[in-house]
């Protein structure tokens, strides 16, 4: 795995850390302030990857999440 892939996985393993403690989806703007803090992607750079946007990703975690 490239480094690039691990550093998506770190940014979605803690993105779906944080829906599940807080039972809801991230803005943008508080999920940037994330990213920034603990220096992984911002949810520009997890949407383009995901290839859909950033709400988009956090409603398939947030689902997953549910049904857990």
């Amino acid at each position: 795995m490239s480094n690039y892939e691990q550093h998506y996985q770190k940014s979605v393993e803690i993105l779906t850390q944080y829906i599940k403690e807080t039972k809801t989806m991230p803005t943008e703007k508080a999920w940037n302030k994330i990213a920034t803090e603990n220096n992984i992607l911002t949810s520009r750079t997890l949407g383009y990857i995901y290839g859909g946007r950033f709400a988009d990703l956090c409603r398939s975690i947030f689902e997953k999440v549910k049904e857990n």
